[in-house]
């Protein structure tokens, strides 16, 4: 029976390039990542508001979110849970939509962006 080595694997693939997929691809992903993230939020608050049991609107839970404390000691970790929802979901935004705009801005000033293009 022959053992299969790390070193096999490397000098078999050395010379096949790395393949990305389109940087479009990316942004889109990472866009998507982000709604799903926000959308997460929404049911957390959701469900904080219903097991809390606050009669406030639901946008002003949303925002009520950031303070701490604010729906009572003993749901500060669902309230905790619902703030890390909604800022991982905007860091994914603000990734997905920076690399939406410089392929925009690549098109505009007819410059290639270094990995991904597709092309």
């Amino acid at each position: 029976m022959r053992t299969c080595h790390l070193h096999d694997f490397h000098s078999r693939d050395r010379d096949v390039p790395i393949e990305f997929p389109p940087l479009s691809d990316i942004a889109t992903a990472f866009v998507s990542v982000g709604a799903l993230f926000f959308l997460r939020f929404i049911l957390a608050v959701r469900r904080l508001r219903g097991e809390s049991r606050q009669a406030e609107p639901f946008l002003a839970a949303m925002a009520h979110v950031r303070i701490m404390g604010s729906f009572g000691a003993e749901y500060e970790p669902e309230r905790r849970h619902a703030l890390r929802q909604i800022y991982t979901g905007v860091v994914f935004w603000v990734v997905g939509f920076a690399l939406l705009f410089w392929i925009l801005m690549a098109h505009l000033f007819e410059f290639t962006p270094p990995i991904g293009t597709g092309a």
